[in-house]
Formats: structure tokens, C-alpha cells, sequence
């Protein structure tokens, strides 16, 4: 391991490296990264520097067996604070630096000059399915489960998760998954072109670090070009996050009531 390998070990997320490869882990849904200015400045700060070593040849971003993405009580109680919060207009300006830091986490995966790959196992909540949409790769095991539960709460989805369904699948097949099902198999998601494979549990790390050996052939300003020239367009996903949030704010009434009934 070189001099200038990242390491770091909290609750919330962990980065390390193991040979040439940093594995990057949320232990916690990413909205505990990005309430929390110190942690989210620690994360992009990581990331950043992780992104600049030569050491390094891409990312894996996974989750810890800690993180159950599809816990409903839990995902109520967040969305149920963010409301109020919402609600009072001297704590509105946190929710807003809340959208602001969503939106500097994903443009921070999307413009990694390295290739990332998901790897995706267990219960995946669509806060972690909309980050993973932003890397180059996805695998899931084929027990992964994801959840897009807001709905049933009475919010319309996450904004970077709506920008790159609409972009992935299309607009009608988009409002029929998430107004059909609350919750998608890891094959229903890679019939939707949203996953690369769905592998065994005991071989989701390692076909992941396969792809990345076969990605590693090429020239690395090759892949930094290719990955720069399929760039989306930071613009639009601001747009659709703003559009999310705007709509929270116009329905607060109906959702709050929404939640009381539940």
C-alpha cells in the first residue's frame, strides 16, 4: 500500500484500499452523508484524492450488510423530519443546503476521471439505486431488492433517480415501475437496462474487480476521455432534483396527512 493510500472508518461510510482498487462502502443511507456537513466534506475530500493517485484504477462502491435500504418505519421517520423541516421556514434553508449537497454528491461520481462499479447486494433503498445510476457499472446479487418507497409516503421520487430513468428507459415505462411496484427484483431492474449482470453473492466483489482488470487495458486518459464524452448534463440533473423538491414544498399539507395515516 503506498504513502498516499486513503484510508478512513466511520459510521456512516468507509474508504480503503486493497491493491490497486478503493472500495468505497455506505453503512448508512447517503442522506446521513449529506446532513452532515463534516462527514459529506470528509467524503468528497476522500474521493476526490482517491480520484487523483496513480495507485489507483477505478472504485467499487458497495454497502455493508449494515444498511438496510428497504427499512420502511426508518425511511418514514427521515422523510417525516425533512417535512417539518420544510415546514418551518428558518429551518427551509437547511433542507435547501440539503438539495444542494445531494446534487454535489452525484456530480462528484459522475465526474470521477476513474471507472466506478456498483456492487450491489441486499436491501438497496433508491437514494443508493440513484448514486449507482451515476457510476459506469452496475452489478446486484441476485438477492438484492430495491425499494423506491416514497411514493407509498406520499413524495414523488428521488431527483437524480427520475433524471436517469427517464434517460435509461424511457418516460412510460419510468412512471409504470415506480406507480406499479414499490419494490424490483435485481433481474426485473436488469431487464430494465439498469444493472450490467446479477451474479451470485460469493461472486459480486470479484466479477466486479473483473471488469475493472478488463476496463484497466485500456489507456487511462482513454477512459477518463470516453467517461468525460458521456458526461451528463449537471444542468438537467439540478433540474429534475430542484423539481422533486419544488413539489414537496406545493403538497406539504397532503403529505404530512399522508403520514399521519400511516
Amino acid at each position: 500500500m503506498g504513502e498516499n493510500s486513503i484510508e478512513i472508518d466511520n459510521d456512516i461510510f468507509s474508504c480503503q484500499q486493497t491493491d490497486n482498487v478503493a472500495f468505497v462502502t455506505f453503512k448508512q443511507n447517503p442522506l446521513e452523508i449529506l446532513a452532515n456537513n463534516e462527514v459529506k466534506d470528509a467524503f468528497i475530500s476522500a474521493l476526490s484524492k482517491i480520484d487523483e493517485s496513480p495507485e489507483i484504477r477505478g472504485f467499487i462502491i458497495t454497502n455493508s450488510p449494515e444498511y438496510i435500504g428497504g427499512n420502511y418505519i426508518k425511511l418514514k421517520k427521515i422523510i417525516s423530519r425533512i417535512v417539518e423541516d420544510i415546514r418551518d421556514e428558518v429551518r427551509r434553508d437547511a433542507i435547501q443546503r440539503l438539495k444542494y449537497a445531494t446534487e454535489q454528491l452525484v456530480n462528484l461520481f459522475i465526474n470521477l476521471t476513474k471507472p466506478t462499479i456498483a456492487a450491489l447486494n441486499g436491501d438497496i433503498g433508491e437514494t443508493v439505486l440513484g448514486i449507482s445510476l451515476a457510476c459506469d457499472f452496475r452489478y446486484a446479487t441476485s438477492k438484492t431488492i430495491f425499494h423506491h418507497q416514497t411514493v407509498k409516503l406520499g413524495l414523488p421520487t428521488d431527483g437524480v433517480l427520475a433524471f436517469y430513468l427517464i434517460n435509461y428507459v424511457g418516460l412510460p415505462r419510468t412512471i409504470d415501475t415506480l406507480l406499479s411496484k414499490t419494490s424490483l427484483s435485481a433481474p426485473e431492474v436488469r431487464d430494465l437496462g439498469l444493472l450490467t449482470d446479477v451474479t451470485a453473492e460469493e461472486e459480486l466483489i470479484s466479477r466486479c474487480v473483473e471488469k475493472l482488470n478488463v476496463i484497466s487495458q485500456h489507456p487511462s486518459h482513454s477512459i477518463s476521455a470516453m467517461k468525460q464524452l458521456f458526461r451528463p448534463d449537471e444542468n438537467e440533473i439540478h433540474k429534475y432534483v430542484d423539481r422533486a423538491f419544488e413539489t414537496i414544498v406545493l403538497n406539504l399539507d397532503e403529505i404530512r396527512e399522508t403520514l399521519s395515516d400511516q
